[in-house]
């Protein structure tokens, strides 16, 4: 097997098109096509069904495909303890994080890392966990930021920081009382029942939020009543703040000065933000420097509304 070949028949099925792989991999489509086509005839045997526009895996492509992701997972890791070797401080890292906090954290801590490893380049991927987490395990990305209620055992954990997860009212809703004084720092244990004539804005369902937003509601024992979904953080926090409904968000967006009280609710729910990457995979010094870092970020207090809304 040539790596290159390898890393054709990855893409194609990662990108399930010939032309979006071919793209991805900056050849041309004809080009790509008559490498799969002569892969196909040495091996006797099709790798992908041709169904509509999209290329699925055979059988035999699902046994290739199984071998060539551990090959060139291999491959990049022999690479990454070569260099650690070598103390060479160049090459590229792969990571993903979310839209909103994951680019704030990443231009915070990337004047550091920069300054450790001026060399170092960087492939980044913007996305919800739940996509973060599929490009890991392709092997897109080394380092998948993520926040989790659970650890699923195809992955490691590096953890940064456990984070409660909030319900916050309008400071002019009629319940707002109920949170006493300095709310975002107690925030005081609230039943989702007595929500159950109110209208929320939520995240949409692709996010591992949300997850959790339908399962406290389950508990609750009612379906919410919903103006709007966003994929945004942001939206929801400022539909709070401009005194429109409730809503729910990680305890990082949290504004003190903002017209806003802030509960706790499903018995102190949270979840641990972490960085996930593939199981058993070697993580090179500059990886392991700018998990670090994320930490201390993390931990010393990092609140996204300082940037985003001051």
């Amino acid at each position: 097997m040539e790596l290159k070949q390898l890393e054709y028949i990855v893409a194609i099925s990662n990108e399930q098109s010939i032309s979006k792989a071919a793209e991805k991999l900056f050849m041309t489509q004809s080009a790509l096509n008559q490498q799969l086509l002569r892969l196909e005839r040495e091996l006797g045997l099709p790798l992908f069904n041709r169904v509509r526009h999209s290329m699925i895996p055979t059988y035999a492509g699902r046994i290739y495909l199984d071998t060539a992701k551990k090959m060139l997972n291999m491959k990049e890791e022999t690479y990454k303890i070569l260099h650690d070797i070598a103390d060479m401080k160049r090459g590229e890292i792969s990571i993903a994080y979310t839209p909103e906090r994951g680019s704030v954290m990443f231009s915070n801590i990337y004047p550091s890392f920069h300054q450790l490893y001026p060399d170092i380049t960087f492939k980044i991927y913007e996305a919800r966990v739940k996509k973060t987490e599929q490009l890991v395990l392709q092997g897109d990305v080394s380092l998948g930021f993520v926040a989790h209620m659970e650890e699923k055992p195809e992955f490691d954990y590096y953890q940064l920081q456990p984070e409660l997860m909030v319900l916050a009212l309008p400071a002019s809703h009629p319940l707002a009382y109920l949170a006493g004084e300095e709310s975002y720092k107690t925030f005081p244990l609230f039943d989702l029942k007595r929500l159950k004539d109110d209208y929320f804005v939520l995240m949409t369902h692709e996010t591992r939020f949300r997850d959790k937003i339908d399962e406290a509601f389950a508990k609750a024992g009612y379906k919410p009543k919903v103006l709007f979904e966003s994929t945004s953080t942001y939206t929801t926090f400022n539909m709070v703040k401009n005194q429109v409904c409730p809503a729910f968000f990680p305890q990082s967006y949290v504004e003190p000065d903002a017209p806003i009280v802030y509960f706790s609710f499903d018995s102190r729910a949270s979840w641990m933000r972490s960085v996930a990457t593939r199981k058993g995979a070697y993580l090179s010094k500059p990886e392991l420097d700018l998990i670090e870092l994320a930490r201390e970020y993390t931990v010393n207090g990092e609140n996204p509304g300082e940037f985003m809304f001051r």
